[in-house]
């Protein structure tokens, strides 16, 4: 049984780590809320992924959040079908956002272990993915229709913090293959921001 104290720290991770996926689902939001309807077939900083299929990527994985927390299991999705964003894309966006974000917010969720495509992961770290993919994504749909946007400087600190341990690792690798290129070197005096775009094969 849990201590006073551990029940006190395990429910401030849980509020930090909520607090943190909102911001970064919010940064995102705001992108897509700025791709006008002339933007979606653009290209992005993502290999053969244009703004639309980028924004339904991201969809995909609030939905796969959204059924792994509520107990289900899902497979990992190897082809982004941008079909599943629907007429309105931003209403489907809004909708897995939401839904995503009400699933980590159950009581205990975060701290359990969830069966996820990689294997049995911490839900701290299955939304330490998605933080990562809501604001550098976000990075680059704003990149892709021409806007001069800074990721937010604690939520890039936050994920620096996270990626260090999974750089090289099997899981880490999984994660960043095919959307997230090679790391690239970043000047010395680079912000947080400009160093997890760096890592993750982005000049910014």
């Amino acid at each position: 049984m849990a201590s006073g104290s551990e029940q006190v720290t395990e429910q401030s991770v849980q509020q930090d780590t909520q607090a943190a996926y909102t911001a970064a689902c919010a940064f995102f939001g705001e992108q897509v809320l700025g791709i006008g309807d002339e933007d979606w077939p653009l290209p992005t900083a993502c290999a053969a992924w244009d703004v639309r299929s980028v924004v339904a990527h991201v969809v995909l994985g609030e939905a796969m959040v959204a059924e792994l927390f509520a107990g289900g299991g899902v497979g990992r999705v190897t082809e982004v079908d941008a079909s599943v964003l629907g007429p309105d894309p931003v209403a489907t966006w809004r909708g897995t956002a939401v839904a995503a974000l009400d699933a980590a917010s159950v009581e205990g969720v975060l701290g359990a272990s969830h069966l996820h495509p990689l294997g049995e992961l911490p839900g701290t770290v299955i939304v330490g993915f998605r933080v990562t993919e809501n604001i550098v994504h976000g990075w680059d749909l704003a990149r892709a229709v021409g806007a001069d946007v800074e990721l937010p400087v604690g939520l890039a600190e936050r994920c620096l913090d996270f990626w260090q341990p999974l750089v090289g690792s099997t899981v880490g690798s999984h994660v960043t293959g095919g959307h997230f290129a090679d790391p690239v070197v970043p000047s010395d005096d680079a912000t947080a921001g400009v160093r997890l775009l760096a890592l993750l094969g982005r000049a910014a």
